[in-house]
């Protein structure tokens, strides 16, 4: 299905937004496999994004819903139940969300491992895009 900048937001919260990632060939890897997930699933993750997007500048995040899964740069997983959802900075308020996986263990697993890489192959793609004006015009 193509995908148009009105798929782009996840959620605008007071001090966040999130959007998710667009690929060159028009796909939302995350956004469709947001979508794959049972309601119960869906509201879980939901319910940590907005945690996240409305949380105050200076609070402690918790890692219950929040995880710091790579430091340099910086890949956060919005967590809900064993679901994972993988995020980097984009600039000012906005979070790219790019990619999913399970979480199979307590620790970072190879699949986490994986999707790790694909998210910074994405972030590479993403401000590269944006730097050649390629990547999408906001209204």
């Amino acid at each position: 299905m193509p995908r148009t900048s009105i798929d782009l937001p996840f959620y605008d919260g007071k001090t966040r937004f999130l959007e998710w990632y667009w690929d060159a060939a028009g796909e939302m890897p995350a956004r469709d496999a947001y979508g794959r997930l049972d309601a119960d699933g869906r509201a879980a993750v939901l319910a940590s994004a907005k945690y996240w997007a409305d949380l105050e500048r200076g609070k402690r995040v918790n890692d219950s819903r929040i995880n710091e899964e790579h430091d340099d740069p910086l890949i956060l997983a919005i967590k809900g139940d064993v679901h994972r959802f993988t995020t980097f900075h984009a600039g000012y308020d906005t979070w790219i969300v790019c990619d999913y996986y399970r979480k199979q263990k307590k620790k970072l697993d190879k699949i986490g491992k994986t999707s790790i890489k694909r998210t910074l192959r994405y972030m590479a793609d993403y401000f590269q895009r944006v730097k050649e004006g390629t990547y999408y015009e906001r209204a």
